[in-house]
């Protein structure tokens, strides 16, 4: 099984969720997890536990838990224009948040402090795939190269946050997390 961990304000139905729930199908757990992150480590290490997960497909802060996650229980992990420094990075939305379906949540200091705890140091490269655009406008991809740089790496040129060719690369996906 795969976990697949959405992004700041997108649900476990975005459109990365649904490409990767039509390639893998039953093999597939699109978390709809809480914004709080310590809430969401919580919830995702209960599945990681109960379903046999044997890999993490990421993306934007979803990439951020997942490394801690691909740390601590040692899982290949593919992260797409991950956010490497959520608890700097989303300090600017502070306050009510609203989702892409149209449900807010609150974004508040303690969340931030709570994201900084989950900080890996020692990262091993060999278990992650990074997918970078360089047209990311919502993040810059040099802060995720710099970070990974070990690690095994497709930076394409122009592009969006979303990742909106992503089924040009499922198959590579795939063939990574076997």
């Amino acid at each position: 099984m795969i976990l697949y961990i959405h992004g700041f304000r997108t649900t476990y139905d975005s459109y990365i969720a649904t490409l990767l729930g039509n390639s893998f199908k039953e093999n597939l757990i699109s978390s709809d997890h809480s914004h709080v992150p310590k809430l969401a480590i919580q919830e995702f290490e209960e599945i990681i536990k109960s379903k046999n997960i044997k890999g993490i497909i990421a993306s934007s802060i979803g990439g951020y838990y997942a490394t801690y996650l691909s740390n601590k229980y040692n899982l290949k992990t593919v992260l797409i224009n991950p956010s490497v420094e959520p608890h700097i990075t989303t300090a600017q939305y502070l306050g009510t948040i609203e989702k892409l379906d149209g449900t807010t949540f609150e974004w508040e200091d303690e969340h931030l402090k709570e994201l900084s705890k989950l900080w890996v140091t020692n990262l091993t490269p060999k278990s992650f795939y990074v997918f970078l655009k360089k047209g990311d406008k919502v993040l810059d991809y040099k802060i995720a190269q710099a970070r990974y740089e070990n690690s095994k790496l497709l930076i394409e040129d122009d592009g969006d946050h979303r990742f909106s060719d992503l089924e040009n690369h499922i198959d590579k996906i795939k063939l990574f997390l076997k």
